[in-house]
């Protein structure tokens, strides 16, 4: 890689991302869910995903998002006060706790999966065909890159 790529990549690393979230901050707060973070919304979805399979405990959910549980509890706290998700403590083992969406924590995830199926199905139309399928399979190629990075001890 050059150093010319180099700089290209990572400038669109930041700015895409950025960008990315900027409009979804945006449309969210057009279709009602103002009081929650992009952040809170990733919650939300990773609880209602793994709520289906049984696999919403705090470390699984933390997991899924690749965050710490001391991370999590905040955001479940914060989204707890905020009325979208609730908690629970396994009847064998009162350590293990399970969050679940309450209604409204329900509708502000569908809001937030209808946003990016727009937001795909909007971005795609500007790509080719061909285009698109060389896309798609860079950034699987990326997805597990980061997904391997993010596992890895940084000690």
């Amino acid at each position: 890689m050059t150093e010319s790529q180099r700089d290209e990549l990572n400038y669109f690393f930041v700015h895409v991302f950025n960008q990315i979230l900027a409009y979804e901050e945006q449309a969210l707060s057009a279709m009602g869910a103002q009081d929650l973070s992009v952040k809170e919304l990733h919650v939300l979805e990773a609880v209602g995903g793994l709520t289906a399979s049984g696999r919403n405990t705090m470390t699984q959910v933390a997991d899924a998002l690749a965050i710490r549980v001391s991370t999590l509890t905040t955001a479940v706290n914060t989204l707890v006060r905020k009325g979208c998700l609730e908690r629970g403590s396994e009847p064998g083992d009162r350590r293990v706790i399970r969050v679940f969406l309450t209604p409204k924590g329900e509708e502000a995830n569908r809001l937030h999966a209808q946003f990016h199926v727009r937001m795909a199905a909007s971005a795609a139309t500007k790509l080719e065909e061909e285009e698109l399928d060389a896309l798609l399979r860079s950034l699987r190629r990326l997805d597990r890159f980061f997904h391997d990075v993010s596992r890895r001890d940084p000690s």
